[in-house]
C-alpha cells in the first residue's frame, strides 16, 4: 500500500477551510489530475455522501495538450464520506476494480489560519498489486501535485 502525507498551512479559518475542502466537488479546482467531481447523493455533506470523481494519471492540462480524449485519459472513481466531524476531520474512502483508496484530512486552528494534515492511502488490487513497490514514489508525486495549490485555492474559493 502506498501512502502520502503532507501538512499545509492555509490562511483561512478552520470553518472556512473545512467547508471548502469537505465539499469534494472543489477538488477539481485544486488537483490538476481531477477533471470533475459530482455529488451523487442528495442533502448536506456528511457520512454517506457520495462523490464521483473523474480524473487520471495525467493532469488535465497535459491531456488537453496531447489532444487525448478525456474518456481515454481519465477514469471514474467513487468516493464515500466515511467520517465527518466538522470542522475537525473528514475521511473519504473508495474502491474500483483496480484500486482501493482512503483520504483522511484533519483540520486545526493555527493562529488566524488552519493547519491541514492530508493523509492518503492507495492500494492496487488483483494483478496490478505486483506493481506496489513502484507505486510509492509515483503516489508521492501525485500527492504533491494534488495539494500544491490547495492553500491558494481555498483562499480564492471562500
Amino acid at each position: 500500500m502506498a501512502t502520502y502525507e503532507t501538512i499545509l498551512t492555509i490562511p483561512q479559518s478552520v470553518d472556512e477551510t473545512f467547508a471548502f475542502v469537505s465539499d469534494f466537488r472543489n477538488a477539481a479546482k485544486w488537483d490538476p489530475r481531477t477533471f470533475s467531481v459530482d455529488k451523487t447523493t442528495d442533502g448536506d455533506i456528511g457520512i454517506g455522501t457520495r462523490f464521483m470523481l473523474t480524473g487520471g494519471m495525467l493532469p488535465e492540462a497535459t491531456v488537453a495538450r496531447l489532444h487525448l480524449p478525456k474518456s481515454m485519459a481519465g477514469m471514474a472513481l467513487p468516493y464515500d464520506v466515511a467520517e465527518f466531524d466538522a470542522p475537525h476531520e473528514f475521511v473519504l474512502v473508495g474502491e474500483s476494480r483496480l484500486v482501493r483508496y482512503r483520504d483522511h484530512l484533519e483540520f486545526w486552528p493555527d493562529g488566524n489560519g488552519t493547519r491541514l494534515r492530508y493523509f492518503a492511502e492507495l492500494e492496487l488490487k488483483g494483478p496490478l498489486s505486483i506493481m506496489e513497490p513502484l507505486l510509492g514514489r509515483m503516489f508521492q508525486r501525485i500527492g504533491d501535485d494534488a495539494t500544491r495549490d490547495l492553500p491558494a485555492t481555498v483562499v480564492r474559493g471562500t
